[in-house]
């Protein structure tokens, strides 16, 4: 039980308002399964997210601190160490830059046309203390008309007033986005995290849609939990696709599939970190991805859906970069 139901009711309209989330509210055989009364979706996907998060699920990285993935990183850091490279590696996880990708997509209203998004992912400020400054410096001067982040912000949860949150809001501050902040969980961030982003000015989809009107025309952005906490509010929300023109905010690639069944026009997800360790030419010693690998960096097309796979500003494991280099992205949408 959550010890504060109340607490959980979004302060937002339940309408389709623009500019706002839009709540979805389920009945007992759309959740899972259980007889449960129609009730504001966000306590119910608190209370699971909570109790996979307390179960140790198998996929987050919390779960796998004593596997052999964890272990042989720790092999890796220290023949770095031993022959000199790490702090190379440490400088090419440094040295971030800001890359604009133009995207065509033949269903979106005209007047969006110039449409500019800041996409940043992956951020795990506790990595790298002071990477925040060189994001900032990097969109300093630099206006959009909508900031999307998808996921993991630290590789700890953020808590209340931790060192990540803090440096987070450093960043949000820096942004200048006319329609404001969208964000989504990813796989290394809590259930409870989301009070936190949200005192900062973000603004958090849970399986929850947002709609961009301009002129007349409308833009829907919808935000689901990572695929490692589904649920069947993630499938809900997605099927939203098909009122109109849609961009999806997903932590991983690895909902690929149902997005373009759904008729997501849009994929923008990150997770992969690029690979954060590849070979030369760019080839991945991991991708942390359990389906989706072909599409684990950059732009993609499946079945109609273009995607994006964001390499992500900062690192996990080790704070460190070969054959990688992390970015901030901005994307212009045109028909």
């Amino acid at each position: 039980m959550l010890s504060n139901p109340e607490a959980m009711k979004p302060a937002i309209s339940t309408n389709n308002k623009l500019g706002k989330q839009i709540p979805l509210f389920f009945n007992k055989a759309e959740i899972s399964g259980r007889g449960i009364d129609p009730v504001d979706h966000r306590q119910v996907w608190m209370k699971d997210r909570l109790r996979m998060e307390a179960g140790g699920n198998e996929n987050r990285k919390s779960s796998r601190s004593g596997s052999w993935v964890s272990w042989a990183m720790k092999m890796f850091a220290w023949g770095l160490q031993a022959t000199g490279t790490f702090q190379k590696g440490f400088q090419n996880a440094s040295n971030i830059i800001f890359r604009e990708q133009s995207l065509v997509v033949p269903s979106l209203p005209n007047s969006f046309n110039g449409f500019t998004i800041l996409f940043l992912s992956d951020l795990h400020l506790d990595m790298m203390p002071g990477l925040e400054r060189n994001i900032a410096e990097l969109i300093w001067g630099r206006e959009f008309d909508l900031c999307v982040m998808t996921g993991d912000y630290a590789t700890a949860s953020l808590g209340g007033e931790s060192e990540s949150l803090n440096a987070l809001k450093k960043i949000v501050q820096a942004i200048k986005s006319r329609h404001g902040i969208l964000g989504v969980l990813g796989n290394h961030d809590s259930a409870r995290d989301v009070f936190a982003l949200e005192s900062i000015g973000m603004n958090v989809l849970i399986n929850e849609s947002y709609l961009v009107e301009k002129s007349g025309s409308i833009l829907q952005f919808i935000g689901t939990d990572d695929i490692r906490f589904y649920t069947d509010q993630i499938a809900q929300v997605l099927k939203k696709s098909a009122d109109q023109c849609t961009i999806a905010l997903v932590h991983s690639p690895e909902l690929y599939d149902r997005a373009a069944a759904a008729g997501v026009n849009v994929y923008l997800c990150g997770h992969t970190h690029g690979g954060q360790i590849c070979l030369p030419g760019g080839f991945p010693v991991m991708t942390n991805l359990k389906r989706g690998k072909p599409f684990h960096t950059g732009h993609w097309c499946y079945k109609g859906m273009q995607g994006i796979t964001n390499i992500g500003v900062g690192t996990s494991d080790l704070p460190i970069r070969f054959n990688t280099v992390g970015e901030v992205l901005s994307i212009t949408l045109s028909s």
